[in-house]
């Protein structure tokens, strides 16, 4: 039997890779609409709808299987230029989730630290609790327990305070999966359970079959096998009966480590085949190649060594394909086993090498991303401080135009009043001579000149103020460092102080200063200063 699923498999995704091309016209269709909206909206005004239209797009782009990263850029763009911070967070927040959809985990952390840092500057509460299960799920991935304990909670806190069950129920199984990751399953019950209630509240079929095989999952490595298969049997019923194939398939899965684990290999097979066709049509080559390893486990304890062997070997191929750590550790630790039954003694030592290796290369692996991470959240903040302080200048001067408008509105008030006032008063003397009249005339030309000179004054501050920062340095061509290093320059700082303040060496700044006067072509600070015009 398990011959026949080892070669199917290669003619299964033949068979995929056959039906995609059927569809191939329709999703070139779908990628033309999608450019040809894209160029519709880049040449429209800036503004925040234009923003939230590019966004709308890409998820649409997404959903379709046809990311386009070009769209998202340029929601961050005209983002940054009008000074959108919703529309910054809520952008970087969707790169995060395809960089994390393509297992690039490293750009995910990094591009959902920058959303977080921009939400939290905004009122949006959704937004922030989508912010911080995303970066909850994607510390998992990457094996670090402690911080995404840290966002889930924050993300569960923030969706109780808010009553909102559906972002409450990604915190709590994020928070039941980091536990069953480092082994604490009493407490992944707690969790899980609770969302169970609120499957069972809510109606969630897709939901209930989530956390029924949750809570078998937890059983299963607590060994308390009957009330692992009494869940997840009630998971697999569920999926039967509103066929969810993918979800059967995982179930099956899931029996077949059951099985496995009570020592009952043949049924353990079985589980584990039924789930082969679906895994392979829908190309889940993660769930494929840990099926084919476990079948290859099964049949070395049921001394089918042949068969076990290709099981293995396949499964092992596969997880290296697709770089699946836990399948490529699984695999190299089942030959082993096999090297060992069949006395092959020097392979078995060199599997169980690569084995040892690759377990610590993962360990290894952990501490580098968390340092990363650490550096990842040091250099957003700092580039996005410079945005959000520009945001911020941009609202003041805002505020401050419609003060002074507000000013203006009542001095335009006032001297309106006053010329009733005149006018009435010229009426009453209008006998008198018309060089009086002459002169009131030209108090009154006088002061309506200075209206409209505050109007214009205040209709123009906005908009220096903002091309303010973005021209200053354009003209120079200078790099952000040496932005950096002039500015601090302008502060009266020494080249001691400035290395202190960039955390650079001496020698660095002095580089930068250099370059600074080629680009400005002066001699000293004086010039360079006054070449600026500061």
């Amino acid at each position: 039997m398990s011959k026949i699923y080892y070669f199917s498999y290669p003619i299964l995704i033949l068979a995929f890779l056959i039906s995609g091309s059927i569809f191939s016209q329709k999703n070139n269709l779908k990628t033309s609409s999608t450019d040809s909206l894209f160029l519709e909206l880049k040449v429209k005004p800036n503004t925040i709808s234009k923003v939230e239209s590019l966004i709308t797009l890409y998820k649409l782009a997404i959903k379709n299987n046809q990311a386009n990263e070009a769209i998202i850029d340029e929601a961050i763009i005209v983002s940054e230029k009008i000074f959108y911070l919703k529309g910054l967070g809520e952008s970087y927040d969707r790169k995060g989730l395809n960089a994390r959809k393509n297992n690039d985990f490293n750009n995910a952390i990094s591009y959902h630290k920058r959303a977080l840092n921009y939400l939290n500057k905004t009122s949006d509460t959704l937004l922030i609790i989508k912010c911080l299960n995303n970066l909850g799920v994607t510390y998992r991935k990457v094996n670090l327990e402690k911080e995404a304990f840290q966002y889930y909670f924050q993300a569960l806190d923030f969706s109780e305070k808010f009553k909102h069950e559906r972002s409450i129920t990604i915190a709590l199984n994020g928070i039941g999966n980091v536990f069953i990751d480092i082994e604490e399953y009493d407490k992944a019950l707690h969790y899980f359970k609770r969302v169970y209630a609120l499957d069972l509240k809510n109606n969630s079929i897709k939901g209930q079959e989530y956390s029924l095989s949750n809570i078998g999952e937890c059983f299963l490595y607590k060994k308390s096998y009957d009330s692992a298969y009494y869940y997840i049997n009630n998971a697999l019923d569920l999926t039967k009966k509103y066929k969810h194939k993918a979800s059967e398939a995982i179930r099956y899965n899931l029996l077949g480590l059951l099985f496995q684990k009570k020592g009952d290999y043949m049924a353990s097979t079985e589980y584990y085949k039924k789930a082969i066709p679906t895994f392979t049509n829908s190309n889940n080559i993660r769930y494929l190649s840990n099926t084919l390893i476990n079948i290859g486990k099964n049949q070395l304890n049921l001394a089918n060594f042949k068969e076990a062997i290709d099981n293995i070997t396949l499964g092992l191929n596969n997880a290296k394909n697709i770089k699946s750590k836990e399948n490529i550790t699984l695999g190299y630790k089942s030959l082993v086993d096999y090297y060992t039954l069949t006395k092959n003694f020097k392979k078995a030592l060199e599997s169980q090498k690569i084995a040892t290796t690759f377990k610590d290369s993962i360990l290894n692996e952990s501490s580098q991303k968390s340092i990363i991470s650490t550096q990842i959240e040091y250099e957003s903040a700092k580039k996005d401080k410079q945005i959000q302080q520009l945001a911020l200048e941009n609202e003041q001067s805002k505020n401050k135009a419609k003060t002074t408008f507000n000013k203006l509105i009542i001095i335009s008030s006032i001297s309106l009043i006053g010329i009733i006032g005149l006018l009435y008063l010229l009426n009453l003397y209008r006998k008198n001579s018309d060089l009086e009249i002459e002169q009131k005339n030209s108090e009154l030309q006088m002061y309506l000149n200075q209206i409209n000179q505050l109007k214009d004054k205040v209709e123009n501050k906005s908009s220096l103020s903002k091309q303010y920062f973005i021209e200053k340095y354009s003209e120079f061509d200078l790099s952000k460092r040496e932005i950096e290093v002039l500015t601090l320059i302008s502060k009266g700082y020494s080249n001691i102080e400035i290395a202190e303040q960039l955390f650079v060496s001496q020698n660095t700044i002095k580089t930068h200063i250099k370059n600074i006067y080629l680009k400005l072509d002066v001699k000293n600070r004086i010039q360079a200063l006054k070449k600026i015009g500061i």
